[in-house]
């Protein structure tokens, strides 16, 4: 049977378990996603023991038993985590094919190839990210999004299944063109941050390709005219 490893939510600051060998999983009270890996961690032997001790440091908020049972299985943890991944630019096509345009378009072509018919583990989605030319911070925030609105599920906390179809043939029928003055007028207005996902579904709307809502968002950044105050989101400067 595999070991349990017992950690705290940066975000939320509660206690939960996921087993040795997975480094992410999604938080049962907060809903995000947390990096296992870079979290202190205590490792017990069976999973009953974990959810034990869940319930226990969850009561007393940590404490001095949680950082006693961190110290305690140390090296034990060092031993079982994973290696870090390799960054988008660390590597390139071998074939020099390009992936199609769009960073929501190839995050819902690897989600469709992987998680469609049978549920994926979070490693494996952060593990293909350079292949498909896409940053975990980013997809992270996309799979929360992607949860809250109904399009996948959790299976388990740390596997992801993709359940509603998104049309990748969607950006087929959109029309490309220069939204960034449309852009800098919404941030002038009474919301001066706005989500990027909101900016793409509001084009969208009007027939407007995500590539041309993306194209502008980095055409207006290289200018200074608009900044990224947290992932996700973008103000004006």
């Amino acid at each position: 049977m595999k070991p349990f490893l017992v950690f705290m939510c940066s975000k939320c600051r509660n206690f939960t378990n996921a087993p040795v060998g997975q480094k992410r999983r999604r938080c049962s009270y907060c809903g995000s996603i947390i990096d296992i890996s870079k979290a202190a961690s205590a490792l017990f032997d069976k999973p009953e023991m974990a959810s034990t001790a869940v319930k226990e440091f969850n009561a007393s908020r940590g404490g001095d038993e949680f950082d006693k049972a961190v110290e305690k299985s140390r090296e034990r943890v060092l031993a079982f985590l994973p290696k870090e991944h390799v960054s988008v630019e660390d590597i390139s096509n071998k074939e020099g094919e390009s992936r199609p345009p769009g960073k929501r378009t190839r995050l819902m072509e690897l989600l469709h190839k992987e998680a469609k018919k049978t549920p994926c583990s979070l490693d494996r989605i952060e593990e293909l990210c350079p292949e498909y030319e896409l940053e975990w911070k980013w997809v992270e925030g996309q799979l929360e999004s992607l949860s809250n609105d109904g399009t996948l599920i959790f299976p388990r906390p740390w596997l992801v299944q993709l359940v509603v179809s998104d049309d990748l043939s969607k950006s087929k029928e959109t029309t490309s063109k220069d939204v960034t003055v449309e852009i800098l007028a919404l941030l002038q207005g009474p919301e001066n941050t706005l989500k990027v996902t909101d900016l793409i579904k509001r084009f969208g709307e009007q027939g407007i390709s995500e590539q041309s809502v993306e194209n502008s968002l980095e055409k207006l950044m290289q200018k200074g005219e608009i900044f990224e105050p947290k992932s996700g989101y973008v103000s004006q400067a």
